[in-house]
C-alpha cells in the first residue's frame, strides 16, 4: 500500500502544478487578448486615418447610417451594389461584417445620407 500511497501523492502534487499553470498560462493568456484588442483598435484608426478615441464615433455614425439606409427598405445586396461590391456570393450571412466596412469606405447613392458617408471619407483620409 505504500506504493499506491506515493504514486497518489505524487499524481496529486502534480494536479497541483498543472492547475497553478493553467492558472498562471491563462492570466497570460487574458492579457494578450487584451494587448491584441488593442491593437486591432489602434490598426483600425490607423486604417481610417483618425484618432482611436475618435474610432468609436465613427463606428456609430456609420452603422446608424448603414440601419436608416436598411430602414428605408434597401436589402443588403443593394447596399453592396451601390458600393460596387458584386452581389453573386453576397447572400451569404458570413458577408455582413464585410457589408459594413464596405459601406464606410466608399458611397455612390442617391440619400441625402450620402453626405454623411463622404464626410467621414474626407475626415479620415486627412
Amino acid at each position: 500500500m505504500g506504493i499506491y500511497a506515493e504514486k497518489r501523492d505524487k499524481l496529486v502534487a502534480r494536479i497541483e502544478e498543472l492547475t497553478k499553470r493553467i492558472a498562471t498560462d491563462t492570466a497570460k493568456k487574458q492579457e494578450l487578448e487584451e494587448k491584441l484588442k488593442e491593437a486591432n483598435r489602434l490598426a483600425m484608426a490607423e486604417q481610417f486615418n483618425c484618432k482611436p478615441r475618435e474610432l468609436d464615433d465613427i463606428i456609430n455614425a456609420e452603422h446608424s447610417l448603414l440601419q436608416k439606409l436598411r430602414a428605408s427598405g434597401l436589402s443588403d445586396s443593394e447596399l453592396l451594389e451601390m458600393v460596387g461590391i458584386p452581389t453573386d456570393d453576397s447572400g451569404k450571412d458570413g458577408d455582413s461584417k464585410n457589408k459594413d466596412s464596405s459601406d464606410s469606405d466608399t458611397s455612390e447613392g442617391t440619400t441625402e445620407d450620402d453626405d454623411e458617408i463622404k464626410f467621414y471619407g474626407e475626415a479620415l483620409t486627412d
